[in-house]
């Protein structure tokens, strides 16, 4: 009978430092995206212009992701509109500003995967839309003219909208991170504004997207 050996000799790796695997997985990524943002604005300063890609985050944590970009000195941006007004107790509050649309930070890099990858290691972050290696791009003119519209008041809850739209019913998306799309109508609005819930094609699969109905137009 063969016997087996069940002794090892050497010591684990990276077993003797004090700092923890998130911290080592932090600092990666911290790395990658220092790189990232110093190429980025090298490109600028240099009258090049490069990219941008919209990151798919948690509702609600939009401008905390743009907060701690800015921070590492990635340019981000996140469109804002006014909410819908409250009624308190026979008292009318007026809407806060809310995201364009819920859910997505929109970042300017250099599109290289390793960059992009770097930035799923920041808090919130769930994913860059279309994948790292072949992510949805969006110009620098249509982040311009998307943000312009939002600053405008063009998408805020209140604004009337003459546009009615069924569930079922295809419909195009006119800006933004989704812009020239084809979605299908989940939610219809039944208001004139406000928002309405679609569903977009990507990545082989139906992507449900809170958009504002004035971001759309029928086909």
């Amino acid at each position: 009978m063969i016997m087996q050996r069940s002794t090892f000799t050497g010591s684990p790796i990276a077993l003797q430092g004090h700092d923890r695997f998130a911290d080592r997985m932090r600092r990666i990524t911290d790395g990658l995206l220092d790189e990232g943002a110093l190429l980025t604005a090298n490109l600028r300063i240099s009258g090049g212009k490069a990219p941008w890609f919209a990151l798919r985050v948690w509702t609600g944590r939009e401008k905390t992701v743009e907060k701690s970009l800015d921070a590492m000195g990635v340019r981000s941006l996140v469109p804002m509109r006014k909410g819908p007004d409250l009624r308190r107790r026979g008292r009318v509050i007026e809407g806060q500003m809310m995201p364009v649309i819920h859910g997505y930070v929109l970042v300017q890099m250099m599109a290289l995967s390793e960059y992009l990858a770097g930035l799923l290691g920041l808090e919130h972050v769930i994913d860059v839309l279309g994948g790292c290696e072949r992510p949805m791009r969006l110009s620098d003119n249509e982040v311009s003219r998307f943000n312009g519209l939002a600053r405008k008041g063009n998408f805020d809850w209140k604004r009337p909208v003459h546009l009615v739209v069924r569930a079922g019913e295809p419909v195009w998306i006119t800006a933004g991170p989704f812009c020239d799309r084809k979605a299908t109508v989940v939610t219809p609005g039944k208001k004139g504004r406000g928002d309405v819930v679609v569903s977009i094609g990507l990545m082989g699969g139906e992507v449900p997207v809170t958009v504002p109905l004035a971001l759309l137009k029928k086909l």
